[in-house]
C-alpha cells in the first residue's frame, strides 16, 4: 500500500467475515478523509497488524462504524486525528459501551450519532471541551433512560441541535432506515476511492 495510494481520500471496508484487525500499513494514507467499517464480525479496532502504531499520523474527517460486534469502546488510535475528526458515527455496535475519556482531545468534533447500541450508556468528563460541537444525536440505546439519560444531557448541555430518540421502549423500526448516511460520508468527489468487501 505504500506509495501507490497516498492520494486515497475515501476507505469504504464492508462486509469482509475473516478480517481480524486494521493493517498498520494505513498509516501511509496520510489523505485519508473518510473511513466507514461496516458488517465486519470479526474485526477489532484495537489493535493493528503490525509492531508500532506509535507514530500513526491520520487525517480523518468522518469516520462510521456500524455492525462491528466486536467493538466495545473507540481505539487510541483514533487520537492520531484529533485535530481533523469532524463527525462520528457509531450504528448498530451490540457491544459498544461508552465514548472514552479522551474524547474531549477530539477538538474537531462536529457531530456525534450513537444509533442502535443497546448497552451504550455514558459519556466522559469534559463534553464541554468540545466546543465545535453542534450536533449529538442518540437513537435506539436503551440504557439511556431516567437519571442517565438527564446525566448525558447535562454534560452536552452547550451542544445547539441535541435529538435523543424517546421511544426507549418500542421497536422503533430504526433498523429498516439503516442509513443512507453513507452516501453523506461518500460524497461523489473526484477523489480516488478504494471500496473493500468480501462475501462468504
Amino acid at each position: 500500500m505504500e506509495g501507490r495510494l497516498t492520494n486515497l481520500r475515501t476507505l469504504v471496508v464492508v462486509e469482509c467475515p475473516s478480517l481480524t484487525s486494521l493493517s498498520l500499513s494505513i498509516k501511509h494514507l496520510t489523505a485519508l478523509e473518510t473511513l466507514a467499517i461496516n458488517d465486519c464480525e470479526e474485526l477489532s479496532l484495537m489493535k493493528m497488524e503490525g509492531e508500532d502504531n506509535q507514530d500513526l499520523k491520520l487525517s480523518l474527517q468522518n469516520l462510521k462504524i456500524e455492525g462491528l460486534p466486536k467493538l466495545e469502546v473507540l481505539p487510541q488510535w483514533l487520537q492520531a486525528s484529533a485535530n481533523t475528526l469532524q463527525h462520528l458515527e457509531i450504528v448498530d455496535c451490540r457491544n459498544f459501551t461508552a465514548l472514552p475519556e479522551w474524547l474531549p482531545n477530539l477538538k474537531s468534533l462536529q457531530t456525534i450519532r450513537i444509533k442502535e447500541c443497546p448497552v451504550f450508556s455514558s459519556l466522559p468528563e469534559g463534553m464541554q471541551d468540545l466546543t465545535a460541537l453542534r450536533e449529538f444525536q442518540i437513537e435506539d440505546c436503551p440504557k439511556l433512560s431516567g437519571n442517565c439519560r438527564e446525566e448525558v444531557r447535562h454534560k452536552i448541555a452547550h451542544v445547539p441541535n441535541i435529538d435523543f430518540d424517546d421511544n426507549f421502549d418500542e421497536d422503533s423500526g430504526s433498523s429498516s432506515e439503516r442509513d443512507d448516511d453513507n452516501n453523506e460520508y461518500l460524497q461523489g468527489e473526484d477523489d480516488e476511492e478504494l471500496n473493500t468487501s468480501h462475501n462468504q
